[in-house]
């Protein structure tokens, strides 16, 4: 009788504890399966560029002497390039605006013109500087002074632009290059059903160089009967150029609100 009555309440308790097991599995099943939806993300490359006159100029230009020795070439370079200096900063020219850029002495062998004779040893020395002149009009006035005071050879000539100036260019560059991207990006969109949502990822790139100045742009003046022409300089405007790689994100028209 004891061992009937154990069993009964064994049966009991294997009915609640199942009973139990099934509602608790109907309550933490979802009526329906949980959908993820990947972003969509539109690449492009935006370009953008902006134009402003130049409002400094960077005159390359050489000193060079020569001699029968090291030292004569040294001490004839030495007074032209001080002359050369002296006539820049009383144009105008702030000495800090007159960089060294190489200096060099050397031997130069001259090959004789008499077979079996010796070749000519000659010394030659050579200082390069770099001026840099803030008023671009003036850049004629320059070569001129430089020229008729011991300067041997005029480099280069390029127009470009002050620190300030070039930064507000390059900002302007970056806003026109986003304004591309982002034209390109919606148009995209557009085409695919989507509506841009927002920005991931932006990089930028910069490109451009100070324009320098081409064969032709030297232009002479009418003469003066007793005097030559002085050098007139024609300068064109820099252009700084910028692109940038942008990363849009997008979702389904109608699902988004557009960035």
């Amino acid at each position: 009788m004891h061992r009937r009555t154990l069993v009964a309440v064994g049966l009991a308790a294997l009915l609640l504890i199942a009973g139990c097991s099934a509602g608790s599995s109907s309550s933490t099943t979802p009526d329906t399966p949980a959908t993820s939806e990947s972003d969509s993300t539109i690449h492009v490359v935006g370009s953008g560029s902006a134009d402003a006159a130049p409002n400094q100029a960077v005159v390359d230009v050489s000193v060079v002497a020569t001699g029968d020795d090291a030292a004569t070439a040294r001490q004839r370079l030495a007074r032209n390039v001080s002359r050369m200096r002296t006539a820049l900063t009383d144009a105008g020219v702030a000495e800090d605006r007159i960089t060294t850029q190489r200096y060099d002495i050397r031997q130069d062998r001259r090959r004789p013109r008499e077979e079996d004779a010796e070749p000519r040893i000659q010394y030659r020395a050579m200082h390069d500087f770099e001026v840099t002149v803030t008023d671009p009009d003036r850049v004629g006035d320059v070569v001129d002074t430089a020229v008729a005071n011991g300067a041997t050879a005029v480099d280069d000539i390029s127009f470009t632009l002050s620190t300030d100036r070039r930064r507000e260019l390059e900002r302007r560059a970056r806003s026109a290059a986003m304004t591309d991207a982002r034209a390109k990006a919606r148009a995209l969109a557009a085409d695919a059903n989507l509506t841009v949502t927002g920005v991931n990822v932006i990089r930028t790139t910069r490109g451009g160089a100070p324009r320098s100045v081409e064969d032709g742009a030297y232009a002479t003046e009418t003469p003066a009967p007793t005097a030559a022409p002085p050098t007139d300089i024609e300068s064109g405007p820099v252009t700084v150029r910028t692109s940038v790689q942008v990363v849009y994100e997008a979702a389904p028209e109608g699902n988004a609100t557009e960035a």
